[in-house]
C-alpha cells in the first residue's frame, strides 16, 4: 500500500498492511537548517524529498506558515487570520485602513475603521526561530477594552472571501501518494474560540462573565465569516478538511467545549459527511476530560494526539474512549525522540511496545505530537520506520 492508501484505510476503519507513519517534520527541518545541523545527506533535499528518504508519509495537515517566506502571510496573525496560498480560500480586506510597520522581527498592525481603531503587535524571538517556530508571538492583542469589540466586528465584516484552489491543488500534486493533502480552514472551531485568541486569556474569561452580551454579539457578527469559509472547504476537492484545534481541558474546559465548540464541530462534520468527506481537528492539548465530548462532536480525525507522559492520557485509554469512532493521528510523544529527555533503552522499549500493541489496528496513524522538535534524533526517526517495516 502507498502512504496515502494506508492513511485512508485507517480512517475508514480498515486494517492497512502496516501502521501509517506520518510525522510532522517541518519544525525540525527549519530549525536544523537555521542551526546548520541538518544531516549532511539531507541538506540538498526538500522536505518532501526528506520524507521519501526516511520512508514516511508526507504530513500535510497543519500548513507550513512560513510558505511563502514573506511578511504578507502574517499581517493579520494577531486577529487569527493567515494568508497562505495552500488554503482553499483567499481573503481580501476592503474598506479598512490597515497600516503595517515592521521593526526586525516585530510587526505592528493598525486597523482604522469608522468605529475606531485597534492595534496589534507580534514578534519572533531568536529562541523561537532557533526552535523552528512558524507563528509569531502576539504581544498586543486586538481586543483590550470593550469598545474594541465593535472595531473587530467591522474588520471581519470587510473581508472578501473567495475560493482559491491553485495552491491547494499544487500541494496535493506534490504530496501525491506520499500522504493526504488536508484542506486547512481556521485554527479555531467557531467564533467564540476565535475571540478567545483576540484577547489575553484571563481577560477573555472576565469579559465572558462581565459583559457576555458583547462577546456573544461579536460571535454572531463573525458567524457569516465562518460559514462562508466552511462552505468553501466543503465544496473544495479535498477529501479531508481541518477546522479548529488547540483544545485543553483546563482552558476549553468541558462545560465551555460542550456549549460553544461541540455544536459547530458536530454540524460541520455532518455537512462534510453528506459530501463524502472527513473532518479533522487539532487535538494537541490535555484531552483527558474532553475525550467523551470529542466522540459526541462526531469529527473523524483527532490530529496531533499527545499521550502520557506529556499529558495525563495514555494512548490505550484514548483509543478505548474513542471506541473506533475517531482516528488518532499522533501517539508518539515528542520527548521520546530527544536523547536529552529519553535514554536509548527507554526509547527502544517504548517504541517496540507501542508498535507491537497496535500493529494490527485501524483508526491509528502514527505521528509525533505536536511535531518533531529541533532536538529530535534522525536515527530515532529511522528506527521507527525500520520497526514498522518489519511487521
Amino acid at each position: 500500500m502507498t502512504h496515502r492508501e494506508r492513511i485512508f484505510a485507517a480512517i475508514r476503519g480498515d486494517v492497512p498492511d502496516r501502521l501509517p507513519w506520518v510525522p510532522r517534520l517541518e519544525f525540525w527541518h527549519r530549525a536544523r537548517l537555521r542551526r546548520g545541523t541538518l544531516p549532511s545527506e539531507l541538506r540538498s533535499l526538500t522536505l518532501t524529498e526528506i520524507t521519501e528518504r526516511l520512508g514516511v508519509g508526507c504530513y500535510s495537515s497543519v500548513p507550513d506558515y512560513t510558505d511563502p517566506p514573506n511578511g504578507a502571510t502574517m499581517i493579520d496573525r494577531a486577529i487569527g487570520i493567515l494568508h497562505l496560498p495552500v488554503l482553499p480560500y483567499r481573503l481580501t480586506l476592503q474598506d479598512v485602513d490597515r497600516r503595517v510597520v515592521r521593526h526586525g522581527h516585530e510587526t505592528i498592525v493598525e486597523y482604522h475603521t469608522p468605529f475606531g481603531s485597534i492595534r496589534t503587535v507580534t514578534v519572533f524571538t531568536d529562541e523561537m526561530l532557533d526552535a523552528g517556530a512558524s507563528l509569531p508571538w502576539v504581544v498586543e492583542h486586538a481586543i483590550r477594552e470593550p469598545r474594541d469589540f465593535e472595531v473587530v466586528s467591522h474588520v471581519f465584516s470587510q473581508f472578501k472571501i473567495e475560493p482559491q484552489l491553485e495552491g491547494y491543488l499544487a500541494r496535493r500534486a506534490e504530496v501525491g501518494e506520499q500522504g493526504v493533502a488536508v484542506a486547512y480552514l481556521l485554527g479555531s472551531a467557531c467564533p467564540i474560540q476565535h475571540i478567545m485568541g483576540l484577547m489575553p486569556l484571563e481577560q477573555f474569561f472576565y469579559a465572558l462573565h462581565d459583559y457576555p452580551e458583547k462577546v456573544q454579539r461579536l460571535a454572531e457578527q463573525m458567524e457569516p465569516f465562518y460559514q462562508r469559509i466552511k462552505e468553501i472547504g466543503a465544496d473544495s476537492p479535498a477529501e479531508v478538511i481541518m477546522l479548529g484545534g488547540n483544545y485543553d481541558d483546563s482552558i476549553t474546559h468541558p462545560a465551555f467545549f460542550a456549549k460553544y465548540i461541540l455544536p459547530p464541530l458536530h454540524d460541520y462534520a455532518e455537512m462534510l459527511h453528506r459530501k463524502g468527506k472527513y473532518l479533522m481537528t487539532h487535538t494537541d492539548g490535555e484531552n483527558q476530560r474532553l475525550l467523551a465530548l470529542y466522540v459526541q462532536a462526531g469529527f473523524d480525525i483527532a490530529d496531533s494526539v499527545c499521550p502520557y507522559p506529556m499529558t495525563r492520557s495514555r494512548l490505550e485509554d484514548i483509543r478505548a474512549a474513542f471506541a473506533d469512532s475517531i482516528t488518532i493521528w499522533g501517539g508518539i510523544p515528542s520527548i521520546l525522540l530527544c536523547a536529552s529527555n529519553t535514554p536509548d533503552e527507554e526509547f527502544h522499549r517504548s517504541i517496540d511496545e507501542l508498535i507491537q500493541r497496535n500493529r494490527r489496528q485501524s483508526h491509528l496513524i502514527l505521528g509525533v505530537s505536536d511535531m518533531v522538535t529541533a532536538d529530535a534524533e534522525w536515527d530515532r526517526l529511522q528506527y521507527i520506520t525500520e520497526k514498522l517495516a518489519e511487521i
